[in-house]
Parts: structure tokens; C-alpha cells; sequence
């Protein structure tokens, strides 16, 4: 190395010049400067040492394999000036001849760098090839010179004259940046990269040209090939032609050898008979019996594959042994072949399938490609040959995503056309159509086959192409041109020869913008390439099944002659040339029929495979619609398409197509009324194409042989009532199999029963309590005790709830045997409306005359509450009682409560009353086991609320003195704000004037500023003031600083913060607050090296400015200035009277929490009101706004969250509470020893499911189908991108809804948002177009709320509510709004999870009546990571993500809880001992001093319980339970003795 630093530093001068004068490299010099230690101007490569550039380089490999590789990557910029630094480096270890410049060497590798980087696709490629450059580097400076690369072995042995130095410095660069490339590449990618192959590409170019020899041309494009195929890198391709050329002068046997390595798909670890490798074995035969011997292996190597090709066919046995007799008999033909022999046109017989036919075929198919290209097709391309032969059989050739393989393409092509089929191949390129037209023309001629292609043709030669047998184009040219001949046909009548197509799998992907510009050019058809492009826009490459079925269906519509009569069974022309009254013109025809028959195409294409709607058919559909609505413009048509389009799911596309023309031919009246009144009926009822009335006559063929009126009756009387029968609701469990044969056989046998003694009137004699009584304490499962227990229960409903109008049916008694079959819980998913509250009551009855006490669990009061009244009177019946723990304000009446055998109540009131009757010792519910639970909504229970912790509160007076703590951080805390971007939120700092932020945001230390003026005189130098205004500024006392900084614009600051980056170390991002009050980026950073800092600030007007800052960067700041002004009262020596002072045995938890608190104190700034949370009576409450709604009265946050803000609404101050007790919704669940029982309407996804499996193991769950066909249709969602685009679409469908239109009175409309606030908001905007006694408002779960929506709603009234209405809620409606269509909902948000969703469309469409539901979201109110969403079904994707992240998450949650549970569990233990053992004088002021340890040691633990270090904390918690027992005897004592003291003083 030392003897090429000399070198090194000669050259340094020649790049002074460049070097000075690129100012873009300034971050590059700056992080250079930074890590070696040497000045930015002393980087310029002249005026370094050679030990400088020593340092330099070693820090380029800290940077490329350590620091940018583990942390914050680099800029793109900042890596191509690395590029270009490194590669000027390169050059100057050489040796230079006089009139050789190193300039000019320099300029030229940059420029292919240059190249080399622009092919890089992602900055990580750009990554990637800077290490290979530094790697490359380093060659030059350690092995430059000792020895020959393959790129100059190559052209030693081609050239004809000496190398110029130049050109071996250009091949000896290329070669080993080649193999750097790959060095770096392949540990990131197994594939070859597009700037690997364009690095080769260089190489191959300077080996052909550069040197001055161009007869080796075609042994490097085919090296080329083989590398852009995937099949060798190019470091093992340029081994092969090194060694092939070091051993053959001419290019022929160099090419020879490459085609073969090709055509046989041979690999760098290929071998022969005898082991050796290509290049082996090359040494060891000799170049003279080499091509020989590499032939004869690979010919035997392919005959022993037979069977090995033969496994990879998916084809039944007989076909299979059928291929591998014709293959071996090719094979064995191949050897014997007559090499005189001509081709014989007649052996061509495929057409039968016969295999002696096919094998005579194939056999002189493979002979004209050896008599054309010297080699026999493989085994492989044979029997794909003989697949394709099989597999493609009926009618005209329609072969889609072919296989890239020439030779077979090529065989295939020519069989189609020697049985008298002529054809059209479309492949990805024109390069690729001159290459394969270039390769096989001469075979197709051996044979007597035309070729030609479409692409470069004058408009006039055209038509000649097609005369042609084979044709090869791209896709662009064959649809320009069938539309150009399509339309021709349609107008002239005369049509055009059929021909089939093969459709090369490069060239679908290849097809995803069509340019289409030929077609542009005709006027006539402008319209129908900008149709096209739209539809195929719809096809994703991501979905390449779809994609190359729309593809099928486009040439199979473009190659058919369909055109001649274009009004014939065209159903959308009829249509709007019925609607409009005329004749549409020749080219719109021919669009709409193009489009039809396409849909008609693609359907039948994909609906015989999916027998479902496809997803391609809605898409041509959908464009099909649009197009007809911008051909011919009239709100009518736009609606019956919208209609149409409506019934998607229940209609294929070309079935709603045949429903539009049948309603045209006859139900067309003026205005469209009937046909809009008919298809309203349709999505109203969901009706679909299937259905048939009590005739068993098809919709289609009621509308055939009906009249308008009779028709619309017909479908009213059939649409009224459609209850499922029996034996279809069991079918339905039964095809899900939730439930095991025998118990379902069993409830089967249980349910027929009691339904027909309903029916024949019997039941009304099965009274006998007394006896069900009996029969459910004996426990028996046989099958007429619970035929009778049943009956028993259905009479008593008929009797005491029913009122004698209905009895169960037959779902709700599925499910309630389902239930009492179960001895280890059942959890049931039941439909919204299908009586839950009916199943749990009697499933609740029957567990009590077991003898066992219930709980029955519900999420709100009010439901719970609602429904302990409704069924008390059931109860009754059975000499049952029950009541709702919900409203119990005192023990004694909650102790009276526990005592019913069935108790209502919330999980919240169940978990409290435990822990009082636990931790308090207070007899609230004596001798109540744990016995039975039955949980309505089970999911937002055991889910949305699983890991959710109950507890008592535990008010401290100690805890008082925290308040103080509290009070100083949100003072500071205060003083901020909150602004976002559409991304990301900030905390805005106060403002002040620029060049206080700026100093007060910097370190000074060590730069040449000292105070803010320093900075103010820099704007002056800059210009951004006018020049004096320094002194005018700090010497006029006068004027006002503000007034002096009026002078300052938005535009100047943000000039300035360009400037003070060249006086300052850091990077600024500046922005600016938008007409919404969002921040709007002006500047960003420079720089994104991490160890830049990047500050952000806002610019105001008048020169002022605030920093912004990450809310977590602020925590420990204010937090270390929080804690140095607190003062411990046993422990500080001096008592400083600037400090607060804090009892000393807080210590430790302030400490522990004060970054916790100032965490909180800014999540109590970033909450609202109306949202999280409401003021009520002077109290925060929180609302759970996520799910369900409910204002939460008893709740309260903890870790100072609840107490900031109480100060922020200036309510008076409660005391930081400590936890001191607690239990979890889990662990209360498991008291019950797995008998937990559940309904809801939406137990979730299979994730839910076995999530709670997991928790509770003996689980089982199973879903209900509905007992009437649920009639709920789901109108298409709609994303809003700001606040009042979304109000106002509220609005409007609100109001569409509700007024009554030409084919439908006014529907009752149900608006569902995520907060009070918002509800509040959309309730406003709807009250100036709606009465008052017509909107109602329903956000408090009081029953004043509750009775605006307990009455039936009317036509044009409506409820805007939280979720409070979205779960739970049995929302009535009167049978002319269900007439109407049913209750209209929209969720007006983006739910947490699916199950949400579900809930809240739940409340329409209920027991079998018709209603809507619609999602109305705004992207103002979703979290950050869900705004750049642009449909409702990528937030819905993303959401569910994220849903089923939070769920995997939530078994941590679960660790977490039970350690806590067992930590309560020891302290329990020591405060019974403690209850048992201590005298009732001292008892509640020892357990009070316990419990005020016991919840400050949780807190100061809180960090060890996230880590979950059980035993720690264990042994810990045991060690110091002991102490403070002692100490709390210790404080009694000499609490009692200051007391009698101070009596005793007192009577002296």
C-alpha cells in the first residue's frame, strides 16, 4: 500500500477543479469531515494526505457496512455523490502514459456509473451498488495490477492490436465492479438486478466495440440472454465466456456451445456423465471433441428425464402414458432420422388425438427444427408440445398466458396452421418480435408457413398482415387493429376470416397501460380507446388469474364475428334506445356492443370456474354503465344503472343485463317509475336471480307473463313472510359443522317435538313446573326430559312475556338446547333481532331450577336493567327471582340482590361487588358462588373488553401532596399545542421571534455564535432583513420588539433557514399552518444522516416562530426539571423555599412517576371533550366511544391522567388515586370454572375465536342461522376526505332516504357516529331540513335518552347516536317504514373492528324485515396510519390488520393481568391475617396503612410488572409485606401513644 500512495497523491490535482466546484456534495463532505476529523475546506482530494485519505476510506466502510447498513439510512442524493467520490477514488491508483488524461478516464467510468445508478430501482438497489463501488475500490488499491480479470482475459484474446491503457482500465473497472455487484447483491436478493445486468451490458459493449472487433457480437447478446433469463449471474457468465474464449478464436463454436447451455436450460453446477463441470470439462476433452461430447451428455441427460418431466404433468394416468409413448418414440426416431429426408405436411393428423398421429407429427416437427437449427427440441418442450395438443382442442385456438419458451411457441404455432387454422401470437415487446421473428422464420418457412407482423406497418399494408398464416404483434397493435376492422365490419357487413390466438405470459403483465395511439387517431374511436384504457386499468398485475381472464375475454370478443347485426340481443342498446326514443350513432353502437359482449365474455369465462358473481364481470359492468350514462345523459338512466348495479351480489352482471332489458320490454312506463319501483323491491327484500315464488317461476319469467300492477302485488304478497324451514335452518349448521353429529341429531329430535306440539295447540297443556323442576336437578340430557323442560319454558313465554302473540321459534330453541346440552360453555353467534334475550332468560330459568345461582352479564345498564324488569314476570312463574345489580347504591341493597337466584348486571358491577365482598370484607354477597354465567354480547365482553381491569377506589390523604407535582407539570405542559399533518402530530412550542427559537433550539457551545443577536445579524448579512435592522432592533427601546419583526414574511423566514444551514450544524424542517390548520411542509432537511439533527419549526406571520417537537422528546426534559424542584421533607438536609416539598416516603414513586405523569399530562391535552370523555355534574366521565358508547360514570383514570384533566376544565381537583385492588374481566370469568355461556350477534373472525380458546379452553362456539332470510342490503361505502365533505354527504343520503321519491315513500333513517361531538355536529347540520319532533339526538344512556328511541320510528323520522345505539338497542319501526324499505343506517366511521360494523347494521333488517346500512367515513377522523387510505375497502383491509395485530397483542395484556391477580392474591392473604389477628380498635387504621403500602408498591414496581418478572416480584412482594406489617404496628403504636399524650396534656 505504501508504495502506491505516491500515485495516489500525484493524481490528486487533476481533481480539484471538479471536486471544489460541487456544492451538492455538502452533506457527503460534512459527515466525512465529522467522522475523520478534518475540516471541510481542507477535503478538497488535493490537499490530502495520503494517511487523510486512509481515514477517509475507512470511514466510507463504517458508513456503507455498519452505520448506514444498522441505523438511519442515507439520502438517494447523498449516496450518488458517495458514487461519485468513490469512483473518481478508483482511478488514481493508475499508472498513466504520457497523452493519456485521467480526466478524461474519470469522466468516462462516471458517466457508466451514472447509467449504472439510474437503473438501480429503489434506493436500496442505489445502497447496494455503492458498497459494490467501494468494494471495487478497494481492488484498485490492493490487487490492481497482480493479476488479469475476466473482462480483460476476454478481450486479450480477441484483440487484434494492444490494449490501450484506457481500455484495460475501462474492462478491468466493469469486470470487477461485475463481481462486487454481485458480492453485494446476493445477500440481499437471490435475483438478478436490472444495474447487474446493465453493468454487464457495459462490459459486453466495450468487448465488442470499444476494441474495435465486432465478430463476436452474437456470442455476447447471447450471454446476455442467458443472465436476463435468471439462468446465470453475470460473474459465472463472463467465467464461461472467458473460458470459451481462451480456447475457441472464431465466434461460430462460441455460439454454438451458448445455445445449447440455453435451449437445454443448463446451469453454472451442471455436469456430465463423468461429474466434471462445463469449463472441466472443456479443459479435458479440448476445444476439437468438446461440442461433440457437451451435445451427446445433454442428449443423454434429457432421454433419462422422461420420467422426471412426466411427474410434473397434472394430467390424468392415461394421458400421461399416452405423452410418454409419443415422446419416446420421437426419441427413438431422432436417433435414426434420415437427415435427407424431407418434411411431410401430411403426418400433420393432430386433429384426431390419435397417438400414432400425434407421434408422427411431433416426430417432423422436431426434425424441421434440427434441419433448421442444428438441435432436436428436449423432452420438456416435447411433452408441452404434446400438453397443449391435448389440453387445446375445441374450436378456434384461444391459448392465454403461454409459457415463454421460442421452440415450443414456435412447434405449437406451426401444428394450428398445418391443420388450416390461422393465428395470431402476441408477445410482450417489439424487441421481442424481432428476436423470435429473427430465430424461427426460417423453420416456419421450411415448413411452408407465411409469418409476419403488425408493428411498423403504413395503415394501407394493414390488411395484408392478416393474410398471413401466423402473425406476431403486441398487444397494443392487435387491439388497434381488430377495432379498426370491428368497426369496418359493423358498417359494411362483410366479415372477416376467424383466427385463433396465443397470448405469451410476458405480455400480460407487459399489457397494463395500453397506449392505444392508432386507435386515437380515428375519430370515431377516440372514445372506445379511452374506454378500453380505463378498463384495463381495473385488472391488476397483483392478480394475474383475473387479469388473464379479462385478457381471454378481450381477444375472444376481438376475434369473433358478433358485429354484423350489433342491435341483436344487445340488451344495453335496446335499453337506451328505448329510454331515449332514437336511433344511437354507428360508433356508440359499436362501443356499448364491444363492451356487452365482453362482460358477457369474461362472465361466462370465470363464473363456470367461481359459480359465483366475478369480480371482472362488476368491473365491465360498472364501466359498461358509465359509458351508456356519458353516451347518453339523463338522471333516469343514471339511476336504473345505479339500481342495477345495486344488486351485485345477487345478480352476475349479464343476469342484472337480461333483468334491465326484461323490465325495458315490459314494465316501461313514462318516468321509469314501475321499473325503479320494481328493482327498489329487489334490493329491498334481496332478492336475487335464484328465487322463485310458490310457483316456482323465476323472476324473470314473472316479469314476462305479468302486468305492471299484478306484478308489484305478486312480489309483495311473495316478499311479506319468508320463514326458513326447519330442515333448511338445520342444514345450515349442519354444512358448518360447529356442532357434533349425535348432540344435533339429539336437538333436532328436541325441536320438532316442541314445534309440533306448538302447532297442534298440546303445549298449552304442559304447565308442570314442579315436574321441570325435578327433571333439571337430576341433571338428565335424555331427550324427552328436555322435550318437556322445554315445553314447559315455551308455555311459560307464550303466558307471561308474550302476552299470549308469539311463541319461540324454532332458532331461539336451537340455541337454548345447544346451551343445555353443554356442561363446559357454549358461546352462540345469534343475528341481531333474533331474540337473545328470550334464550338467555331461558336458559337462565333452567339453570336456576337446577338449583344453581346465575349471573347473567351484559355491556350496558341500561339493557341490563331493561331486561331483569321486562322478564320478571317469566320468572315469577317458576318461583324464580331475579333483580340488576346496576342501580344498587348501598351494601344492604346489593346484598339483597345477590340473594335473587338470577342477577343482571354489568361485568363492571359484578367485578366491584366481588372485590367488596374480598378486599373490603363487606358481606355484599354472601355464600353466592361462582356457579353460572350466562354473558349477552359476549364478544365486546371476553374481547373489545377482555384484558379490561375492575377496581375499588382507594382514595389516600398522603396522595394529596402529589397535587402540587401535578399542578407544576401542566403549568409547563400548558404552554404547548398540538398540530398534526396528514401523517404525523407535533407539540408546538410557544412562540417567539426567529432568532430566539433558533437559539434556544441549538447548541452554541462550540460555533461562533453566542447570543440570539448573533443569528439576527446573520439574517441581515442574508438579506432577510434590511441591512441596520440589528441595531435598530436591541437599540430602539421605543417601538415594540413585535412591531419591529412586522417587517419579516412567511417567505423570508423560510429563506433563512435555507441560509442558516451553512453557519450551523443541523438540518431544519420548516412549515407553515394551512387554511385548516394543518401543518403544511415549506423546507425539509438537507440531511438524513442521524448524526445531523433535524429541527422542526412552524413559521408564523410577523417573524415570529414556535419549534415543534415530538411529544416523547419533551417528557424527560420537563420531567428532570419537574424533579429538580421537589424537595423530601425526611430526606433533603436544606429546605429550599424555591422548591415544593413532598413527604419523603413519596420518594421513590415521584421519582418512578413523574415521567409517567408529564406522559399523561399531554395525552390530557391531545383528549376532547365530547369524545374521550364528558363533563357531567362537575365529574370527568370517559366514554367508551370505540365500542359501545356508554358514558362510563364510575370509571377513572389513573396515573395522574384524570387529574390533568380536571385542571384543564377547572374542575376542583380529586386526589390521584392508587390502585389497591383489582380483578380482571378474565379472571372474573375464570371463578366460574369454565361455565360460561354467551350470545351475540358477531363473534368474530376465526382469530377471536381462538383467542378466547385460548383463555378458556373447554369453549365451544357455534353460529345461528336466522329464522327468516336476512334481508339486509349494504349500499356500496363512501370515503370523504374532509369534515364537511362528509357532513354534507351524510346529509344528502339522510335526506334521499327519508323523502319520499316516484317509486317509494320515506324511509326512518339511523345515523351512527363515533363521539358525542360528532353526533352533536351531524345533528346540527341536519336540523335546519328536519322537524324537531322528527330528529332525535341519543349520546347518555339515561332514561331520558332512551325513551326519544323507544317508540316506533315513522317515515322521515331520525336518531343520530353514538354507538350507545349501535349495540344492544331493539330500535322499533312501524310497518310503513318497513314497506317503505326499512330502517336506513349509516355508520358514519371507520369501526375498530368488523364485529362493531356488524353491530351497528344489526339494528336494521332485523327478524327478517327488509333495511339498509351504509359506511360514511371521513379521513379527517381516522388515526394517522390509516389517512393515506383512498377506498373504504383498504381502510376496512388495513383496519382488520390491525384488528388481528391488537389480538395477537392482547396474550401479553393476559400475562401481564395475571401476575397481577396473583400479587393481589399474596396481598389478600396478609390483609385477611390481618382481619382475623388484629383487635378491632386497630384493625381499619392497620389495613389502611397496608393498603396505602400495598398500592404505592404496585406503582413503584409498575416497570417490573411490564417486564413480567414474576418470580422477582414474588419474592420481592413477600419480603416487603413482611416489613411493612411491622411498620404499620410500629406507626399504630406510636400513633395511640401521641394521642393519649396529647389527652393526657390536654386534662392537665
Amino acid at each position: 500500500m505504501r508504495s502506491k500512495r505516491d500515485v495516489l497523491i500525484s493524481h490528486l490535482d487533476e481533481f480539484e477543479a471538479r471536486y471544489a466546484s460541487d456544492s451538492d456534495r455538502d452533506e457527503l463532505l460534512e459527515i466525512i469531515s465529522s467522522k475523520c476529523s478534518i475540516p471541510v475546506p481542507k477535503l478538497s482530494l488535493a490537499r490530502l494526505t495520503a494517511d487523510e485519505l486512509l481515514k477517509i476510506l475507512s470511514a466510507l466502510d463504517t458508513l456503507l457496512f455498519d452505520e448506514w447498513v444498522n441505523g438511519a439510512p442515507p439520502s438517494l442524493s447523498t449516496l450518488q455523490h458517495t458514487q461519485v467520490f468513490i469512483t473518481e477514488l478508483c482511478a488514481l491508483p493508475l499508472e498513466m502514459s504520457e497523452g493519456v488524461s485521467l480526466q478524461n478516464i474519470s469522466n468516462h467510468v462516471q458517466s457508466l456509473v451514472g447509467s449504472i445508478s439510474q437503473a438501480a430501482c429503489s434506493d436500496v438497489e442505489s445502497f447496494l451498488l455503492t458498497q459494490a463501488l467501494y468494494l471495487n475500490l478497494m481492488h484498485f488499491f490492493t490487487d490492481y495490477g497482480s493479476s488479469d480479470t475476466d473482462g480483460v482475459l476476454i478481450a486479450k484474446a480477441w484483440a487484434k492490436d494492444e490494449l490501450s491503457t484506457e481500455h484495460l482500465y475501462l474492462l478491468e473497472f466493469l469486470s470487477n465492479l461485475t463481481s462486487s455487484l454481485q458480492s453485494a447483491v446476493e445477500r440481499a436478493t437471490a435475483f438478478i438486478l436490472q444495474m447487474e445486468i446493465q453493468c454487464l451490458k457495459f462490459l459486453l459493449s466495450t468487448l465488442t466495440h470499444r476494441i474495435g472487433d465486432e465478430t463476436h457480437m452474437e456470442s455476447t447478446e447471447m450471454l446476455l440472454r442467458l443472465v436476463q433469463k435468471n439462468q446465470w449471474t453475470p460473474t459465472e457468465a463472463l467465467t464461461l465466456l472467458t473460458a470459451l474464449s481462451q480456447k475457441y478464436a472464431d465466434d461460430a463454436p462460441i455460439t454454438e456451445v451458448l445455445a445449447w447451455v440455453q435451449m437445454y436450460d443448463i446451469s453454472p453446477v451442471w455436469s456430465d456423465d463423468s461429474g466434471h463441470s462445463l469449463i472441466q470439462a472443456l479443459d479435458i476433452v479440448g476445444p476439437e471433441r468438446f461440442q461433440l461430447h457437451f451435445q451427446e451428455s445433454l442428449r443423454r441427460q434429457d432421454e433419462s428425464s422422461v420420467v422426471a418431466a412426466l411427474a410434473e404433468l397434472h394430467l390424468d394416468d392415461s394421458l400421461i402414458d399416452m405423452i410418454k409413448n409419443i415422446t419416446i418414440g420421437v426419441l427413438q426416431y431422432s436417433d435414426n432420422a434420415d437427415e435427407n429426408l424431407p418434411f411431410m405436411k401430411d403426418s400433420i393428423k393432430c386433429v384426431n388425438l390419435n397417438a400414432h398421429d400425434m407421434q408422427d407429427a411431433l416426430s417432423q416437427l422436431c426434425k424441421a427444427v434440427f434441419d433448421t437449427k442444428g438441435w432436436w427440441p428436449t423432452v420438456k418442450q416435447m411433452m408441452q408440445w404434446c400438453v397443449l395438443v391435448l389440453t387445446e382442442k375445441n374450436g378456434a385456438l384461444q391459448l392465454v398466458g403461454l409459457e415463454e419458451d421460442q421452440c415450443v411457441t414456435a412447434m405449437f404455432a406451426a401444428t394450428q396452421v398445418l391443420l388450416g387454422n390461422k393465428l395470431n401470437v402476441v408477445l410482450s415487446s417489439d424487441v421481442h418480435i424481432e428476436e423470435q421473428t429473427k430465430e424461427w422464420s426460417d423453420f416456419y418457412k421450411h415448413l411452408g408457413i407465411s409469418l409476419n407482423t403488425n408493428t411498423m406497418k403504413p395503415k394501407a399494408l394493414h390488411l395484408d398482415v392478416y393474410k398471413a398464416d401466423i402473425v406476431y404483434g403486441t398487444m397494443d397493435d392487435f387491439v388497434t387493429d381488430y377495432f379498426h376492422y370491428r368497426l369496418e365490419v359493423m358498417e359494411t357487413g362483410k366479415p372477416q376470416p376467424s383466427r385463433g390466438f396465443i397470448i405469451e405470459e410476458r405480455s400480460l403483465s407487459a399489457s397494463h397501460n395500453l397506449e392505444l395511439l392508432r386507435l386515437k387517431d380515428n375519430d370515431a374511436l377516440v372514445f372506445a380507446a379511452e374506454i378500453l384504457q380505463s378498463l384495463m386499468g381495473k385488472f391488476p398485475t397483483a392478480n394475474m388469474e383475473v387479469r388473464h381472464k379479462f385478457i381471454k375475454a378481450l381477444f375472444q370478443v376481438l376475434h369473433i364475428n358478433q358485429y354484423s347485426d350489433a342491435n341483436a340481443d344487445n340488451g344495453i342498446v335496446t335499453f337506451l334506445q328505448k329510454m331515449t326514443g332514437k336511433a344511437l350513432p354507428s360508433n356508440e353502437v359499436f362501443v356499448l356492443t364491444f363492451l356487452e359482449n365482453l362482460l358477457k365474455a369474461i362472465t361466462t369465462e370465470t363464473e363456470a370456474e367461481e359459480n359465483i358473481p366475478s369480480s371482472g364481470g362488476k368491473l365491465c359492468l360498472e364501466v359498461l354503465f358509465d359509458c351508456a350514462v356519458n353516451l347518453q345523459a339523463s338522471t333516469t338512466t343514471k339511476e336504473i344503472f345505479q339500481m342495477a348495479s345495486n344488486l351485485g351480489e345477487l345478480w352476475s352482471p349479464v343476469e342484472a343485463l337480461d333483468l334491465l332489458g326484461a323490465l325495458t320490454d315490459h314494465h316501461h312506463d313514462e318516468g321509469c317509475i314501475s321499473i325503479k319501483k320494481i328493482l327498489h323491491m329487489l334490493a329491498t327484500y334481496q332478492i336475487s336471480s335464484k328465487w322463485t315464488d310458490e310457483k316456482k317461476q323465476s323472476l324473470l319469467q314473472l316479469l314476462v307473463s305479468c302486468g305492471t300492477e299484478k306484478m308489484i302485488q305478486q312480489l309483495e304478497q311473495s316478499l311479506g313472510a319468508e320463514e326458513r324451514s326447519m330442515d333448511a335452518i338445520f342444514d345450515e349448521i349442519k354444512q358448518r359443522k360447529d356442532v357434533d353429529e349425535p348432540a344435533l341429531r339429539k336437538v333436532e329430535v328436541v325441536v320438532n317435538h316442541v314445534t309440533n306440539l306448538i302447532k297442534t295447540g298440546e303445549i298449552e297443556n304442559h304447565t308442570d313446573v314442579q315436574r321441570a323442576r325435578n327433571l333439571a336437578r337430576s341433571l338428565s340430557t335424555d331427550t324427552e326430559d328436555l322435550q318437556e323442560i322445554l315445553a314447559v319454558l315455551c308455555n311459560a313465554v307464550h303466558l307471561h312475556k308474550a302476552e299470549r302473540k308469539w311463541w319461540p321459534r324454532s332458532t331461539q330453541l336451537i340455541s337454548w338446547c345447544l346451551l343445555a346440552l353443554s356442561d363446559t360453555g357454549k358461546l352462540l353467534e345469534m343475528g341481531t333481532g333474533e331474540g337473545k334475550s328470550c334464550v338467555i332468560a331461558m336458559f337462565a330459568v333452567l339453570r336456576a331450577l337446577r338449583g344453581e345461582k346465575v349471573d347473567v352479564v351484559s355491556s350496558s345498564s341500561v339493557l341490563c336493567e331493561r331486561d331483569a324488569g321486562e322478564w320478571s314476570q317469566f320468572y315469577l312463574y317458576f318461583n324464580i327471582t331475579a333483580d340488576a345489580n346496576t342501580n344498587k347504591t348501598d351494601d344492604k341493597y346489593r346484598k339483597a340482590c345477590y340473594q335473587k337466584d338470577v342477577v343482571y348486571g354489568t361485568i363492571e358491577a359484578f367485578a366491584a361487588d366481588h372485590l367488596r365482598q374480598i378486599f373490603e370484607m363487606k358481606d355484599v354477597r354472601p355464600g353466592r358462588s361462582y356457579q353460572c354465567i350466562i354473558i349477552d354480547e359476549v364478544d365486546s365482553l371476553l374481547l373489545d373488553q377482555g384484558v379490561q381491569l375492575t377496581y375499588l377506589s382507594s382514595p389516600m390523604v398522603s396522595m394529596q401532596h402529589l397535587n402540587t407535582v401535578l399542578a407544576m407539570i401542566w403549568s409547563h405542559v400548558r404552554l404547548y399545542g398540538f398540530l398534526s399533518t396528514a401523517d404525523q402530530t407535533f407539540v408546538q412550542g410557544p412562540p417567539a421571534p426567529f432568532f430566539k427559537v433558533l437559539f434556544d433550539s441549538i447548541d452554541t457551545e462550540e460555533s461562533e455564535i453566542k447570543e440570539p443577536m448573533d443569528i439576527l445579524q446573520i439574517a441581515e448579512q442574508s438579506n432577510i432583513v434590511p441591512e441596520g435592522f440589528t441595531d435598530h432592533y436591541y437599540c430602539d427601546k421605543k417601538e415594540q420588539p413585535s412591531t419591529k419583526l412586522k417587517i419579516v414574511s412567511q417567505d423570508k423566514m423560510v429563506q433563512f433557514f435555507h441560509e442558516i444551514e451553512q453557519y450551523v450544524p443541523y438540518g431544519f424542517t420548516v412549515y407553515t399552518l394551512d387554511d385548516n390548520g394543518l401543518l403544511c411542509l415549506r423546507k425539509s432537511s438537507p440531511y438524513s444522516n442521524q448524526d445531523i439533527p433535524d429541527l422542526k419549526v412552524l413559521v408564523l406571520e410577523e417573524g415570529m416562530c414556535c419549534p415543534l417537537y415530538d411529544s416523547e422528546a419533551l417528557i424527560e426534559p420537563i420531567a428532570g426539571l419537574i424533579s429538580k424542584k421537589i424537595q423530601y421533607t425526611s430526606t433533603d438536609s436544606t429546605d429550599d423555599k424555591d422548591k415544593i416539598s413532598i413527604p419523603g416516603f413519596l420518594k421513590d414513586l415521584t421519582e418512578k412517576k413523574v415521567s409517567v405523569w408529564v406522559q399523561n399530562a399531554f395525552l390530557a391535552m391531545s383528549l376532547r371533550q365530547g369524545r374521550e370523555y364528558v363533563v357531567q355534574n362537575d365529574s370527568i366521565c370517559p366514554v367508551d366511544f370505540r365500542s359501545t358508547g356508554i358514558v362510563e360514570l364510575n370509571k377513572k383514570w389513573g396515573d395522574g391522567l384524570q387529574q390533568f384533566v380536571e385542571i384543564k376544565h377547572q374542575i376542583k381537583l380529586s386526589t390521584i388515586s392508587t390502585v389497591t385492588n383489582y380483578v380482571s374481566n378474565v379472571a372474573f370469568f375464570e371463578k366460574y370454572q369454565g361455565k360460561i355461556y354467551g350470545t351475540t350477534g358477531t363473534l368474530g373472525s376465526k382469530t377471536d375465536i381462538l383467542f378466547l380458546q385460548d383463555l378458556y379452553p373447554n369453549l365451544s362456539a357455534c353460529k345461528m342461522p336466522t329464522f327468516n332470510r336476512k334481508k339486509l342490503f349494504e349500499v356500496k361505502g363512501t370515503v370523504k376526505t374532509s369534515t364537511e365533505e362528509w357532513k354534507s354527504e351524510i346529509k344528502h343520503v339522510v335526506m334521499d332516504e327519508i323523502t319520499p321519491n316516484s317509486y317509494r315513500n320515506g324511509r326512518a333513517a339511523l345515523v351512527i357516529c363515533e363521539t358525542i361531538n360528532e353526533a352533536q355536529e351531524i345533528h346540527k347540520e341536519l336540523k335546519d331540513n328536519i322537524p324537531d319532533d322528527k330528529l332525535f339526538l341519543y349520546c347518555r344512556s339515561d332514561s331520558d335518552s332512551l325513551s326519544k328511541i323507544d317508540k316506533k320510528l315513522l317515515p322521515g323520522d331520525v336518531i343520530v347516536a353514538t354507538n350507545l345505539a349501535g349495540r344492544g338497542t331493539d330500535i322499533k319501526v312501524s310497518k310503513e317504514v318497513n314497506n317503505n324499505g326499512g330502517l336506513f343506517v349509516i355508520l358514519s366511521f371507520l369501526s375498530e373492528n368488523t364485529r362493531v360494523e356488524l353491530q351497528a347494521f344489526g339494528r336494521t333488517a332485523r327478524k327478517g324485515k327488509p333495511g339498509s346500512a351504509q359506511v360514511i367515513m371521513s379521513t379527517d377522523h381516522l388515526q394517522q396510519s390509516l389517512r393515506p387510505v383512498s377506498s373504504l375497502e383498504e381502510a376496512k383491509s388495513t383496519r382488520d390488520r390491525l384488528a388481528a395485530e391488537k389480538m395477537n397483542h392482547m396474550m401479553t395484556d393476559v400475562e401481564e393481568m395475571k401476575l397481577r391477580e396473583d400479587l393481589f392474591s399474596e396481598y389478600c392473604k396478609t390483609l385477611q391475617d390481618i382481619y382475623r389477628n388484629t383487635d378491632a380498635s386497630e384493625k381499619m387504621v392497620v389495613v389502611d396503612i397496608m393498603n396505602e403500602f400495598w398500592g404505592i408498591w404496585l406503582q413503584r414496581k409498575s416497570e417490573e410488572i411490564d417486564q413480567l418478572k414474576r418470580n422477582e416480584l414474588q419474592e420481592s412482594l413477600k419480603h416487603d409485606l413482611s416489613q411493612a406489617k411491622s411498620q404499620s404496628q410500629n406507626r399504630l403504636h406510636h400513633a395511640l401513644a401521641f394521642i393519649i399524650t396529647s389527652s393526657l396534656e390536654t386534662l392537665h
